[in-house]
């Protein structure tokens, strides 16, 4: 339960399509909600870092910091197997592609040792995106960090109000996607170690 009331009538604007529990208390803030879908889509929908690589990192954040309702948010234009979703709850990257791995290593270090970060990885990711592509990484990730603490400090629970979860992303606002309900979204999720240096 939000620590602040979300919003599920007017003046919530639902015309975007699908409404999450973050997007009902933004509402609060039309224009705030607005920018923040629209930051949020730049970073998802300009093509210089693959769709898939986003996914994962955003659900790395989200394992790390035990957000649930980030957690179970999916984007439907990327497909995750189960065992999938079982490693990067557990921070096994072996599963995916060298330049997925390269992002991961940098996701798992965004939210408690941003500053172990090392120059080298950072080039890492350089030669498997290009300039525009590593900027674009750093930042959708950092964002995604921002986005589990913003749900985490306004107290946002998943299924909080399952009215305010409905349709598949297709193509909108990750923000927007629905809770699918796959397979792992039930269990809780395996509290990561804290760094020392949190």
């Amino acid at each position: 339960m939000s620590w602040i009331t979300p919003l599920t009538t007017p003046p919530l604007d639902t015309t975007a399509g699908n409404v999450t529990p973050l997007d009902a208390v933004l509402g609060h803030r039309p224009e705030l909600r607005q920018r923040y879908h629209a930051f949020y889509d730049t970073l998802c929908n300009d093509a210089r870092v693959p769709r898939r690589t986003l996914e994962l990192c955003r659900l790395r954040v989200a394992a790390i910091h035990d957000c649930a309702q980030e957690w179970q948010t999916r984007d439907a234009a990327v497909a995750l197997t189960d065992d999938q979703l079982r490693a990067l709850r557990q921070g096994v990257f072996s599963a995916f592609t060298p330049a997925e791995q390269c992002a991961l290593v940098i996701a798992e270090q965004m939210p408690y040792a941003h500053h172990n970060v090392t120059d080298a990885e950072v080039e890492q990711a350089r030669v498997a995106l290009g300039s525009a592509g590593a900027v674009a990484l750093l930042t959708a990730i950092a964002f995604f960090d921002v986005a589990c603490r913003l749900q985490l400090t306004l107290g946002i629970d998943a299924g909080s109000d399952p009215s305010l979860t409905g349709a598949s992303l297709t193509g909108a606002s990750m923000i927007g996607a629905s809770l699918t309900g796959a397979s792992l979204s039930g269990a809780s999720m395996a509290a990561p170690s804290t760094p020392a240096n949190a």
